[in-house]
């Protein structure tokens, strides 16, 4: 098998590695029968790269492999170009906190990562879309896209990771007067309220369980709305999230549906994806995408396969 490999040169693992990643995996794939051409990139490359891979003809009737080495917003940026397309994604977890591929079953492991993409055992996946956007993880509105903005900066003046960044971050946001709440109303349930934040999930997200996510393919957006919170509240939301300890009476509200539409006054938002962000013009317009990803994942078992069934 013939593949493509897009490294993101910013990618956190590889930003820390004393060792060049580049021929490591370029090495390993070939161990393992792969004819791999490794390219080191930016972000914005890596995308443009992908939109042209997806779209170019394929000289066979079978679907070509793209795999790809980063964090989150690097996977989503590139699931946008390749979902729906005769495209199958490998994942090699080089990002700082690799949600996307936790929840698909993989290690941080590298050796592990292309074990699996060797194997070639392929799943199709639901993907997440706003306003024509594609996402794998999540998308927010509210004081989580300002979170993620402080974040981000803390981290280029403190030159640390997102976890150490997280906590001045917080500060900064809860103090600053940036962020306003949102009016939002969800279709189908005729439910109109103020919130500080809306969370959208690709499937359903587990709050007492980490944040994990149990499943692909459920063709379903998993929605928590934050119930009005004192300032303290706020602060604590993010911690409690943490260690599981969120309250679905007093804390959030949950919906799961296969649409949201959300609406508010501002003629630009700022919203969160996999953990980037983005401007939009709203209103903003959720759908799930039932399996239009293929990606190489681990076989699941026999186990794995009736609960997966009985959800």
């Amino acid at each position: 098998m013939k593949v493509l490999v897009l490294l993101n040169a910013t990618a956190g693992t590889i930003q820390r590695s004393d060792y060049d990643v580049e021929a490591f995996v370029r090495n390993g794939l070939q161990a393992r029968g792969l004819e791999a051409e490794v390219q080191m990139a930016g972000g914005s490359q890596i995308a443009e790269i992908a939109h042209s891979f997806a779209t170019a003809k394929s000289p066979g009737r079978k679907p070509r492999t793209l795999v790809v080495g980063g964090g989150d917003g690097t996977l989503g940026s590139v699931a946008s170009a390749v979902a729906g397309a005769d495209v199958v994604l490998g994942v090699l977890p080089l990002g700082t906190l690799n949600h996307f591929a936790r929840d698909l079953g993989l290690s941080n492991d590298l050796e592990a990562a292309m074990d699996i993409i060797a194997a070639g055992h392929v799943e199709q996946i639901d993907v997440a879309e706003v306003n024509g956007r594609t996402f794998l993880n999540n998308s927010s509105i509210g004081i989580y896209p300002f979170l993620v903005a402080e974040r981000t900066a803390e981290q280029k003046r403190l030159r640390v990771g997102k976890l150490a960044a997280l906590g001045p971050a917080l500060l900064l946001t809860l103090r600053g007067k940036s962020w306003q709440k949102v009016r939002i109303s969800i279709d189908g349930n005729g439910r109109e309220q103020r919130t500080a934040c809306v969370f959208v999930g690709n499937n359903f997200y587990d709050l007492s369980g980490l944040g994990h996510r149990g499943n692909l393919t459920s063709g379903e957006l998993c929605v928590y709305v934050v119930k009005q919170q004192s300032w303290l509240g706020l602060a604590l939301l993010p911690f409690k999230v943490a260690l599981g300890l969120i309250d679905p009476v007093r804390d959030v509200e949950l919906f799961r549906v296969q649409s949201l539409e959300i609406k508010t006054r501002r003629r630009h938002l700022r919203i969160a994806m996999d953990g980037e962000t983005v401007q939009a013009i709203p209103p903003l317009r959720y759908r799930i995408r039932p399996r239009s990803l293929r990606v190489l994942a681990p076989a699941a078992s026999k186990d794995q396969l009736e609960a997966g069934e009985n959800r």
